[in-house]
């Protein structure tokens, strides 16, 4: 019930209501297994709750304020997935997770690397896992390390998914294949990415 009622919270973008709907849930749960899912469930939702409205801030001082609400934010969603590690140190989904967030801030990418390094061995020819591995390679600036994992992501997507098309199109560009990382810019602008982002890109190699 208490999981259910947070999953309706979280849908409604009622996040704090969801993780104290998630935390109650975890006085019912029997295994760990359970604990650590529940735990990457507040996790995520600390994510959402950090992310929310960011697209929307235009003003100078909302947005520091918000930059200082989603640090706060985060620190709590890196609390729930250590809690939920804890409980299953092989919770692929939660190391995946963990290690794409840091990797979107730039922190911690040893330990980002280790994490999405397991995820994929957790679970093989998984195009998100792949992904994520990829992409903190390419934070770490290993580019013709990070081709590999992320061509094979391309190539087992079968949602036309245009985060991949992007990060596959970054990679090439580091590596100088100008040509390629055009066609999967563009192919993720087809997929629905921001123009004005695609757009950015493409001058760069114009």
């Amino acid at each position: 019930f208490h999981l259910s009622k947070g999953h309706t919270l979280n849908y409604s973008k009622q996040y704090p209501q969801a993780i104290k709907a998630y935390k109650q849930s975890l006085g019912y749960a029997r295994t760990d297994s359970l604990r650590s899912v529940i735990w990457g469930f507040i996790g995520d939702t600390w994510h959402q709750k950090a992310t929310a409205g960011e697209q929307d801030i235009d003003d100078d001082f909302a947005r520091a304020v918000r930059k200082g609400s989603f640090r706060a934010d985060m620190k709590q969603c890196y609390k729930a997935y250590d809690h939920s590690l804890r409980y299953d140190p092989d919770n692929a989904m939660v190391l995946n997770n963990y290690a794409y967030f840091l990797s979107l801030e730039g922190r911690d990418l040893e330990r980002a690397l280790a994490m999405a390094g397991r995820a994929i061995v957790l679970e093989e020819n998984n195009p998100t896992y792949l992904d994520t591995y990829a992409w903190v390679l390419y934070q770490l600036g290993r580019y013709e390390e990070a081709r590999t994992p992320m061509r094979q992501a391309v190539s087992l997507d079968r949602t036309g998914n245009k985060e991949l098309f992007l990060h596959y199109g970054d990679i090439l560009y580091k590596l100088k294949d100008n040509f390629m990382a055009s066609i999967y810019w563009k192919k993720a602008l087809e997929s629905g990415y921001d123009p004005e982002q695609i757009e950015q890109r493409l001058k760069q190699i114009e």
